[in-house]
């Protein structure tokens, strides 16, 4: 965020540092996400990509207007690419066929559907999360990729996520209540496919991994990952 222009404009220098550091730090696969389809996006996620080869970075995200730079250095260094559609099946296939004629190998390729938070398009989306899932099982080799939510961005945007209890009393704890904001989001999105859900709030988080423990067992009882 800090290398949008309107929000720091820290140069892609610093964004390169600050993924180093949180390499170091954790050793779990990360989602780098840009500052926004442009060319400040562009400089960024490249430089991090040159930085961070061989890491299997997600880069988030080409679009089908903006995808030739990013397709170039996930191809040249190693990395996963996040393909964002503006909620659009058709739009989502057609940027995966130009990814292809880019030479990405598309076992390294997301889908980013884009949505809302709840109350907020989120339905929309789940139906055009719907339709990806179904083209896919169909056999539509354009479609068949794992769906990633960024849920934590939506669903805290959300004003009934925002609005202090002062203002809004019937609403309840301003806490509590996003927290069942982003639960109830990334409920639905798995629910519509989402293999890959980007959260926030730790509570939140624990929610979503209690139910789908509920979901899926081994035959001992053991949680399965």
């Amino acid at each position: 965020m800090g290398t949008h222009a309107d929000r720091g404009d820290r140069s892609a220098e610093q964004a390169a540092a600050d993924v180093g550091s949180v390499l170091e730090a954790v050793n779990v696969p990360l989602i780098v996400k840009g500052p926004g389809p442009g060319k400040k996006q562009n400089e960024v996620l490249a430089r991090v990509a040159e930085s961070c080869g061989g890491e299997g970075l997600a880069l988030h995200s080409a679009t089908n207007e903006d995808y030739k730079t990013l397709a170039a250095v996930a191809v040249a260094y190693g990395h996963i690419l996040v393909g964002e559609s503006p909620i659009d099946v058709n739009i989502a296939k057609q940027l995966n066929i130009l990814l292809t004629d880019a030479n990405v190998n598309l076992n390294r390729v997301l889908i980013d559907p884009l949505t809302g938070g709840l109350g907020y398009g989120l339905e929309y989306t789940y139906s055009v999360m719907e339709r990806i899932r179904l083209a896919a099982l169909g056999g539509d080799g354009m479609l068949n990729f794992p769906l990633v939510c960024l849920v934590g961005d939506e669903a805290w945007k959300a004003k009934e996520a925002k609005v202090p209890a002062e203002k809004e009393p019937l609403w309840g704890n301003q806490r509590e209540r996003g927290v069942h904001w982003e639960a109830a989001t990334a409920m639905a999105l798995v629910e519509a496919g989402a293999e890959v859900v980007v959260m926030r709030h730790p509570e939140a988080l624990a929610r979503i991994r209690k139910q789908l423990d509920s979901w899926f067992v081994t035959a001992g009882g053991a949680p399965c990952r």
